[in-house]
């Protein structure tokens, strides 16, 4: 009995190792892809197939870090000019997040740091998008899980929407349109630990109170949510086990709040790359394999709108690439991916949180990323550009709203194309330089070679 307890155990051990060694296997498949690592890579522009027009608005959140040094006039005025040739939209959180408690108690307003915001963005002449979150303290749920991210409760939803209306007011007397309105932000306060699942039916009911109440004040403003993070790897699953489809908690979340809604201007979600409590130890040269999930999150949203809401589009309110340990041209790199998926998805607006970077130190840009498009400004040296403004930059320039899209294909995935009637966009996912091939087909001798350095992303005129 003895031996044959220890031949059991022995049997269970060499299992679980030969489980550990397929998983491991099958969690970063990057080694599926050395032969081709040192090849050529050949993309072909196909200039006669049109396949979309793009209607990509990009836009940026302003946070408490951005601008808080104004007397350093020099860099502000850098910053300022970056906003304004880089984005088509701004925008502002109604509470916090820079704009103080803008509603302190019941019909009493304090809108000195949220005017400050605004009267910016019309002066820089962007489209104002603003986004109702938090609540005040007086209308919030006594949750002490949530905080200050706790939802507003049930009987002060009429309260909400009077308060909403009268944000919309106070900027419609001052002269200043405000573009678009996002009901709450990232359905902070609806998750049920107790049930396991998101409580949108609940939400649903504050989203159309608020969208009421803000139409009656201006019809023109587009209002829409639910502002919900759809996961890229739910529970933290290595995302190389994972199709990018979205997670049944999710989606049946999302179907609920759909069938919910009387109206919708835009559908909103909310995306990154990587998620915090994904703590598998992805390699460099694998990670940004997993940007075209987003096209499949795009494709889902619109099967979820397809019977009640056919032609209301995806906004993608808050994409982040990674936020952590990893060089700045790799952030950058992913997030021009990004762009390129969201914008091949048909999402009409994408959103990077917060401009301006944290500020850290960076003793080695090799091992922590700016998560802002240009350096804090802490003196009139601040706000030098990072490469993620490259990429507004890149967007922005050569392919921005109304831009007509025509069909291109590389014979790499680590090497992605997006092609206009005029320009070629690549953008390379890897540590390694890539050495292209650019044709254009029905075009004799237009063969033009590119190089790509790590992680670069390069546009030109063919």
């Amino acid at each position: 009995m003895k031996y044959d307890s220890i031949l059991i155990s022995m049997m269970i051990l060499s299992l679980a190792l030969f489980l550990t060694m397929s998983c491991s296997a099958s969690e970063d498949s990057i080694d599926d892809n050395q032969d081709s690592l040192g090849k050529d890579v050949e993309v072909i522009v196909y200039p006669g197939e049109q396949i979309m027009t793009s209607k990509l608005l990009l836009s940026t959140t302003l946070t408490h870090r951005s601008f808080s040094n104004p007397q350093y006039t020099e860099a502000v005025a850098r910053a300022e000019s970056y906003l304004e040739q880089y984005t088509d939209c701004l925008a502002q959180f109604t509470m916090d997040w820079g704009a103080g408690n803008t509603n302190p108690s019941k019909n009493v307003y304090n809108f000195k740091y949220l005017d400050s915001r605004v009267e910016l963005y019309y002066r820089l002449g962007r489209k104002i998008v603003l986004t109702l979150c938090r609540c005040p303290e007086w209308m919030r749920r006594d949750d002490a899980s949530k905080g200050v991210d706790a939802a507003p409760r049930v009987d002060m939803y009429e309260e909400f929407g009077h308060m909403s209306a009268d944000i919309i007011r106070h900027y419609k007397k001052k002269g200043i349109d405000i573009f678009a309105v996002n009901v709450w932000s990232e359905t902070r306060g609806y998750w049920s630990k107790e049930l396991g699942r998101w409580l949108l039916e609940d939400y649903a009911d504050l989203y159309n109170i608020a969208y009421d109440s803000i139409k009656n004040v201006d019809p023109k403003i587009k209002v829409g949510g639910p502002f919900m993070h759809v996961e890229s790897s739910p529970k933290g699953k290595n995302m190389a086990l994972w199709s990018g489809e979205m997670s049944s908690t999710d989606k049946e979340a999302l179907k609920v709040f759909i069938n919910k809604a009387r109206k919708l201007d835009f559908f909103a979600i909310d995306r990154n790359l990587k998620e915090n409590n994904d703590m598998s130890p992805y390699h460099m040269d694998s990670i940004l394999r997993y940007t075209q999930f987003n096209e499949v999150i795009h494709r889902q949203c619109r099967e979820l709108l397809s019977a009640k809401f056919p032609n209301v589009p995806v906004w993608v309110v808050d994409n982040q690439c990674l936020k952590g340990h990893f060089p700045e041209d790799l952030e950058a790199a992913g997030l021009a991916s990004m762009f390129r998926w969201h914008l091949l998805g048909g999402a009409e607006f994408v959103d990077k949180w917060h401009p301006e970077d944290e500020g850290k130190e960076r003793t080695d840009p090799e091992q922590i990323a700016p998560e802002g498009m240009y350096t804090h400004i802490d003196s009139n040296n601040g706000a030098k550009p990072l490469p993620t403004l490259e990429v507004f930059k890149n967007f922005k320039n050569y392919f921005p709203t109304g831009t007509v899209i025509v069909k291109s294909i590389s014979s790499n995935e680590f090497v992605e194309s997006l092609t206009s009637t005029k320009h070629i966009m690549l953008i390379n996912k890897q540590s390694t330089p890539k050495h292209v091939k650019v044709k254009i087909e029905g075009v004799e001798n237009s063969q033009k070679i590119v190089e790509l350095k790590r992680y670069e992303m390069k546009v030109f005129t063919y």
